[in-house]
């Protein structure tokens, strides 16, 4: 019985590889739904300022990001540091890591870690080109950023709360970042 199913096994994984399909190219729509973000490619650097109880903390940001999968998604790595004293970066106080990919028509996913937690936030294109991301807090709250371009190698973004019984949102995080130069290449 064990050497019959033994010589039938080849020919069961030789019909199942003939009956895969082949990798489907990336859609073009999920390309198309992505170039409206494209100018966030590259690598970006300034100020944030952060909103504690303690008072605003202000942070020296970057933010890098790439295309991948064609064009269809934008992955972002964010860093913060302190000031240093001569206000060169220091120490390392924030990192993030996103992956920002189209959904349905209009719609957006924004899949970001933070500190060992995740957040699957949505994200959408505003009519004046901004796109506005966020996601609901574990005691009903909801958290909102909107990301803007007011000229063309500056990235502007605000994040604002919101509590679970709702009112007015509440700023708590601003940064301006510009381009960096890619040094001729």
């Amino acid at each position: 019985m064990a050497l019959r199913t033994l010589s039938i096994l080849p020919a069961l994984v030789g019909l199942l590889v003939t009956e895969l399909p082949a990798q489907a190219p990336v859609p073009a729509e999920a390309k198309a739904a992505m170039e409206p973000l494209a100018w966030m490619a590259g690598r970006w650097s300034g100020e944030g300022t952060h909103q504690s109880p303690a008072g605003p903390r202000v942070v020296l940001q970057s933010e890098e990001v790439r295309t991948a999968l064609e064009g269809a998604l934008l992955v972002v790595e964010g860093t913060g540091r302190e000031p240093g004293p001569d206000g060169a970066p220091g120490a390392v106080v924030f990192r993030a890591f996103g992956v920002l990919s189209s959904g349905d028509a209009g719609e957006y996913r924004f899949a970001a870690w933070q500190g060992g937690r995740f957040v699957d936030a949505w994200a959408k294109l505003d009519d004046d080109g901004s796109m506005t991301w966020g996601f609901d807090t574990p005691d009903g709250g909801s958290v909102r950023y909107t990301i803007r371009r007011p000229e063309p190698d500056v990235w502007h973004e605000t994040g604002a709360f919101r509590a679970a019984a709702g009112g007015e949102w509440r700023p708590f995080f601003e940064m301006t970042l510009h381009r960096e130069s890619t040094g001729g290449r």
